[in-house]
């Protein structure tokens, strides 16, 4: 349960982050998964890592941890903060030093089991419709 544009948006400072930070022949990883009432999704990379006294000012603004041939101002950990704060959601970060990090946003998942709306139809593969959800 979130808003696509602002979602998106965290996600796409996490992978840029990912990607910037890590190393050509290193990996970055994206997945999702349902723990409980929530999905949690991860950006883990095997880039430079965030040295253990800066993990809690990565998310001030303008806050650049030191790197060399980094580039920007500082504000897109501080942006994803502040979106993941009004999605009502949470960001959680670890990180080691040489062996890369590991974001995590946690989000309210959609209720599995719904009753579909009395008017709702649904497209089947021939292209035909039905208000049958189970076909």
């Amino acid at each position: 349960m979130s808003d696509v544009v602002l979602l998106e948006g965290v996600l796409r400072n996490l992978i840029r982050n990912a990607l910037k930070y890590t190393p050509a022949g290193g990996r970055v990883l994206v997945g999702c998964r349902r723990r409980g009432p929530e999905i949690r999704i991860e950006v883990f990379d095997t880039g430079v890592g965030i040295p253990p006294e800066q993990l809690s000012k990565v998310f001030n603004a303008f806050h650049r941890v030191e790197s060399s041939g980094s580039d920007g101002l500082g504000v897109g950990l501080f942006v994803v903060r502040r979106a993941v704060d009004l999605l009502g959601h949470r960001v959680e970060v670890r990180s080691a030093v040489g062996r890369g990090s590991w974001f995590t946003i946690r989000a309210p998942s959609a209720a599995v089991n719904f009753e579909p709306r009395a008017d709702a139809t649904h497209q089947l593969r021939d292209g035909t419709t039905s208000d049958n959800p189970n076909v």
